[in-house]
């Protein structure tokens, strides 16, 4: 399946920006890139927009709205929640606390930000690949059966 609605990408930190643009604009380059410093900033985005996010990739620590904040504002959002865009939390560190809450929280993967920008595209590689290849319901347009 060709992939082209926006993969949003949420981080607070300017240099994980720089280094996610080039590689998901070469994994995904029919997608727009939307970064976002927080998640106040992404779920405004979610809530004002018809567009229908292909994947969302989300920080957990930021300042301003963190990420599990932000995901439960996406399932506590019936719309939202409806659109199903796959969420992801893409991070450094990682502690068995987040994870447990994240999973709560309904999310569908959680990943340690590799060291090495190679391993960080395999990474991402491997997500888009694997939304890219799965249907659920954002994948359909109004017309389809």
């Amino acid at each position: 399946m060709e992939i082209n609605n926006p993969i949003i990408f949420i981080d607070d930190d300017d240099d994980d920006q720089v280094i996610f643009k080039p590689l998901l604009q070469k994994i995904a380059p029919n997608c727009p890139i939307l970064f976002f410093t927080d998640g106040q900033q992404a779920i405004d985005y979610l809530r004002t927009t018809n567009d229908r996010p292909f994947l969302i990739i989300s920080e957990v620590s930021m300042n301003v709205m963190n990420g599990l904040e932000l995901r439960r504002q996406i399932e506590e959002d019936s719309q939202l929640r409806k659109r199903a865009i796959p969420f992801i939390f893409f991070t450094h560190p990682v502690y068995k606390h987040l994870v447990e809450e994240a999973y709560e929280l309904t999310i569908q993967g959680f990943f340690e930000k590799k060291q090495s920008v190679v391993e960080l595209e395999n990474q991402l590689q491997a997500i888009v690949a694997y939304w890219s290849n799965c249907l659920h319901p954002n994948r359909f347009t109004d017309t389809d059966y």
